[in-house]
């Protein structure tokens, strides 16, 4: 009993029971020796008390809850002696069971328990069980304990932590989140005496109390230089048991430093252990998320008023730099029309065309300052319609028709369907002329296939204009901001990238204008969008003069028609010049440049990046001249795609970009272009970095070709690898060991230097061992470069894995196996060192009847024809000749082994040396386990031998000592018996010393 009871088992066998109440535990009635045998062999916590003293004894699993204090001085002590601070509890409870009303249960039970030096809160869930002695009363009680602590005292800061991460969701601001911090803490007394949350910023006062705060002075300011929790004990040589208070940092997410510091009056019930650090800790935590939240809500509130202020400030600059553009803008465009229509003077063909362009985009221009002025003039709510009797279907019919020749030329078939309306629309004519052509313009340039419709039908109080197309849609997630001011959809593919995003906006704004118009859009990407527009009839303004309207449809109309006219043809290619390719969606800027370098290089013309991409890598060019905006494929993606091509990674690129500052050359330069050129840029600039940049380039072609053909003259592979792993340059040696050419992975993807060795597949199929040595240099970009030499050592790491697992092979079979598992070794060994399925033939038999392979015995019949038509013909021919072999042969005494390979292969010599070696290793092998085996067999034969000699002599014993047979005759009654059962004499001995039966 006491021999198994662990700790308080041999405690107990030592204990002086004489001296206590229960006397020597030879005098002990069988029910408690019953009980404490139950007790100290359980795991679970066991108490018994014993006697009208109520005598405590225990298991080991008990010892933690009687504390440091009061183990082994409990052992054999009463109760009430162990227990005084909670006898008021538990004795009533006890003296119950002794008085036989039968037994308790309490379901965590708070216990304020004295066992570790101070008064401790407990809870615990027991039961008190009568012991019924040999006189049948009670002679003691058994008590089953589990303490449940750390359960209900979880659960509690649970439920704090649970209500302060609900309440600190929406504080206000950081004094807010303290406040009701404090708040949730006052709810968990037991836990938290008192609080105190001081902010870093605010003065030395806390922002926030709860409960009793003592007047201390607590180390905040430690606490926010350093970081640190500490733990302040009413003892200053403490360091466990319960503390005063915790004073805690509180750091916002993302932030290092502390925004505040939490001051928390620790229980002096319960000891400041890891989970008591750990509970405070995720509280602040708690609050510095709070803080951290409120404080992002008072920065996003800071934000909007920011951002009113910087609109208003937006509009007021608008306004008035629209006021000063128009100026300029006059003496620019004025000037110019004076000189196209001086019938005085007439021009030369080339200078009429050079001013028709400059005419052409100030008009351009003059819209786009309109535009920005009429926002200015909503914004501050100084543009209000003009009212006059309309037309509509004959004015929405004439601004349609002028667009029909830029329908024409882009391919498209334009449907004008405009009835007569019941009665005139009372509105401001210029509005919806522009209404009106914004949304031809916008139709023109995003279809670029099929239909645009254009439908005016009267809906009883107003009319309904709906202008439909076929054009490439607008994505779902777009139509929320499609009319928001300076919002462009991206990805949004249309003849042209031009535009400043102001078209529908302004569109919407002038709809609300008259008369609370509106306006919707449905879309479906790749089918076409239709936008439709209800305006209100109105009723007649106050009698005003009749005035002209100053809507001029000619910039809209020249700018569709710049988006489609045909382009120029590519002027034809005189010898000897340089090539360039130049990309720019817009057409006047193409023709521009077209005639700015066509006296100097052969140039080709392409509309946008997917164009230009595909015209590089059908003809490769000198030098690229590409804008940064257009349509389908952006200037920094087609630089990416050339960049990322091997064969035109080196092509020199010149940007041209609006993007004037710093920051956009920077980013050109960053994205791989060779030169950035910002708009407007004068011809004399442009020319002079073209021609630097292309002799650039040729100075790179000629170290380019020297540094070849250098690599190609090396025994050794070298390759050189781009950053993004693809391989760009590779000499002959490099394509002969890997097979790896130009434009393929290079086998080390790391831009790093470094040496290791590396498993390739060549392109024939077979796999290469290499050792690679790299190192990263820079090129003229000053991107990164892997130059790297390879060597093939496939047949020296094939030469040391043989070896290696040859040797892996002999020392096991030098080790003592079973017959089974020498077997299995030698399977799993011969395959791993020559590479291969691996059979084993036990005898001298040929054919052999059964064969051991990896998963077992085989009938030598079951095994594949070519396996033994392979083996059968390994067995004849010599080992050591250099032909191709279908396996190997390996001879051992009473046996042979077979290696299937893979595929026919030679034999090296090196391979024949080791099949021999490990062939006698095998042999010993075998020959040991067999002896091991036999041995084995005598000694159980041995055994078996003493143990039914001496089950009988036992059997014949209890027949002379219960029957009164003599020895000849009680073992002739036995050897009888086995003879008519038919059991061996050791079975009937067995019985009968079992039994004591006459057999």
């Amino acid at each position: 009993m006491l021999e198994t009871g662990g700790e308080m088992g041999a405690l107990v066998s030592s204990f002086d029971w004489a001296a206590s109440p229960l006397g020597p535990v030879e005098t002990w009635p069988q029910s408690l020796r019953t009980a404490v045998g139950v007790c100290l062999t359980s795991r679970f916590p066991i108490l018994l008390w014993w006697g009208p003293e109520l005598v405590m004894i225990y298991n080991d699993a008990y010892r933690p809850i009687l504390g440091a204090s009061k183990h082994p001085r409990a052992l054999g002590a009463p109760g009430k002696d162990v227990w005084p601070e909670i006898w008021d509890v538990i004795g009533p409870m006890l003296d119950g069971v002794l008085a036989g009303r039968g037994a308790t249960w309490s379901d965590d039970q708070l216990l304020l328990l004295d066992r570790n030096g101070f008064t401790e809160e407990c809870y615990f869930t027991f039961s008190y069980s009568p012991i019924v002695d040999e006189s049948g009363s009670t002679g003691g009680v058994f008590c089953a304990v589990t303490e449940t602590t750390e359960k209900i005292v979880g659960e509690r800061r649970l439920r704090t932590l649970g209500a302060l991460a609900a309440d600190l969701v929406d504080a206000p601001s950081a004094e807010d989140a303290c406040r009701r911090t404090a708040h949730v803490l006052a709810s968990n007394a037991e836990d938290i005496r008192f609080a105190e949350v001081h902010l870093a910023d605010a003065t030395g006062r806390p922002v926030a109390r709860t409960g009793d705060c003592p007047d201390e002075a607590w180390p905040v300011a430690e606490a926010l230089r350093t970081g640190r929790s500490t733990a302040v004990f009413a003892d200053p040589d403490a360091t466990s048991g319960p503390a005063a208070a915790y004073v805690v940092p509180v750091v916002e997410p993302g932030r290092s430093t502390p925004s505040a510091v939490l001051v928390v009056g620790t229980s002096d019930r319960r000891p400041f252990d890891a989970g008591y650090r750990s509970f405070l800790d995720l509280v602040a935590g708690h609050l510095g998320t709070g803080i951290g939240g409120a404080r992002g809500l008072e920065a996003e509130r800071r934000r909007a008023r920011a951002l009113a202020e910087l609109d208003a400030a937006k509009t007021t600059f608008f306004s008035d730099i629209s006021h000063e553009l128009r100026t300029p803008l006059t003496l620019i465009a004025g000037p110019v029309q004076d000189a196209l229509t001086d019938p005085v003077h007439p021009l030369p063909d080339a200078h009429r065309e050079r001013l028709r362009l400059v005419a052409r985009n100030a008009g351009r221009l003059r819209r786009l300052v309109n535009g920005m002025l009429d926002f200015a003039r909503i914004e501050a709510g100084r543009l209000s319609p003009e009212r006059t009797a309309l037309d509509l279907a004959s004015a929405t019919r004439a601004i349609a028709l002028t667009f029909a020749e830029a329908m024409r030329h882009a391919g498209l078939r334009l449907h004008v369907d405009t009835p007569a309306l019941p009665r005139p629309a009372h509105i401001d004519p210029d509005m919806w002329d522009r209404i009106v052509l914004n949304l031809l313009s916008n139709a023109l340039k995003y279809t670029l296939r099929g239909d645009v419709r254009v439908e005016l039908r009267d809906t009883g109080d107003g009319a309904r204009l709906r202008v439909a197309d076929t054009g490439i849609g607008i994505p779902a997630d777009e139509l929320p901001r499609l009319f928001e001011r300076f919002h462009r959809v991206r990805g949004a593919h249309g003849r042209s990238h031009e535009g400043s995003g102001i078209g529908l906006a302004l569109v919407a704004e002038l709809v609300r204008l008259l008369d609370d118009g509106t306006i919707t859009v449905e879309s479906t990407p790749g089918s076409g969008s239709v936008f439709t527009v209800h305006v209100p009839y109105g009723e007649a303004g106050p009698a005003s003069a009749p005035r002209a309207r100053s809507t001029d449809p000619a910039p809209y109309l020249d700018e569709a028609l710049s988006w489609t006219t045909d382009p120029r043809p590519t002027p034809a290619t005189t010898g000897g010049r340089d090539r360039l390719l130049v990309v720019e969606d817009n057409h006047d800027l193409r023709d521009y440049l077209l005639g700015l370098l066509d006296g100097h290089y052969d140039v080709e013309l392409a509309e946008d990046g997917a164009d230009a991409l595909d015209r590089v890598r059908r003809a490769r060019p000198d030098l690229v001249l590409a804008d940064v905006m257009m349509p389908r494929l952006d200037g920094f993606g087609l630089l990416a795609a050339i960049r990322t091509d091997p064969a035109l990674r080196d092509l020199p690129v010149v940007l041209l970009s609006a993007r004037a500052g710093e920051e956009a050359a920077a980013e050109g330069f960053a994205a791989g272009a060779d030169d950035y050129l910002v708009k407007p840029f004068s011809a004399a600039d442009l020319l002079t970095r073209l021609r630097a940049n292309l002799e650039r380039a040729r100075a790179r072609s000629r170290d380019v070709a020297w540094r070849a053909a250098v690599v190609r003259s090396l025994h050794d592979g070298v390759f050189v690898a781009d950053a993004t792993g693809t391989l760009v340059e590779v000499n002959d040696a490099f394509e002969r060991i890997t097979g790896l050419t130009r434009k393929d992975p290079s086998p080390v993807p790391e831009v790093t230097d470094d040496e290791r060795e590396l498993l390739v597949r060549h392109r024939d199929g077979h796999d290469v061992w290499l050792t690679v040595t790299t190192t990263v240099v820079a090129d003229h970009r000053d991107e990164p470069l892997v130059v790297g030499m390879v060597r093939d050592i496939t047949r020296d790491r094939d030469h040391r894995s043989r070896r290696a697992a040859a040797t892996r092979l002999a020392a096991a079979l030098n080790t003592p196996l079973p017959l089974a598992e020498v077997y299995a070794t030698s399977v799993h060994g011969f395959s791993e060192t020559f590479g291969g399925t691996v059979l084993i033939a036990d005898g001298r038999q040929w054919p052999p009847a059964t064969v051991v392979t990896e998963v077992g015995s085989a009938a030598w019949a079951r095994l594949p024809e070519r396996t033994r038509r392979d083996w059968a013909a390994g067995r004849r021919q010599p080992q050591d000749r250099p032909d191709v072999l279908p396996g190997l042969h390996i001879a051992v005494p009473a046996g042979s082994v077979w290696v299937q390979f893979p595929a026919p292969r030679t034999v090296s010599a090196d391979e024949h040396l080791l099949a021999a070696v490990l062939a006698d290793a095998l042999a010993a092998a075998l020959d040991r386990a067999r002896q091991d085996h036999q041995r084995t067999l005598t000694e159980d034969q041995l055994r078996t031998a003493v143990a039914s000699h001496r089950l009988v002599g036992q059997a014949v014993g209890i027949l002379m000592e219960r029957h009164g047979l003599t020895a000849s005759t009680a073992f002739d009654r036995l050897r009888t018996a086995s003879q008519h059962r038919n059991v061996k004499l050791r079975d009937v001995a067995e019985h009968v010393v079992h039994t004591g039966e006459n057999p």
